[in-house]
């Protein structure tokens, strides 16, 4: 191999490894951004499955689906 042909080499190959590093950092970052969305949706599920327990304690004919909340108007109706 030639200088010429090393020196290019070791560019090529300096270019290549900025480019992997600056993907990698981006996937540690959107990695980050899932936990920190994962995190979230944990919360509000958890916060969900609270409320529709403390609702149906309060009044349990109380709708807090969709499909109660049809079936109470569909039973309404008729």
């Amino acid at each position: 191999m030639t200088p010429k042909q090393m020196n290019n080499a070791m560019r090529d190959l300096g270019f290549a490894t900025k480019k992997l590093a600056k993907s990698y950092d981006m996937l540690l970052e959107c990695q980050n951004i899932i936990m920190r969305l994962e995190t979230e949706l944990f919360h509000e599920k958890w916060k969900v499955r609270y409320l529709t327990r403390r609702i149906k304690a309060i009044n349990p004919n109380e709708a807090v689906t969709e499909e109660e909340l049809d079936e109470q108007i569909k039973g309404s109706t008729h």
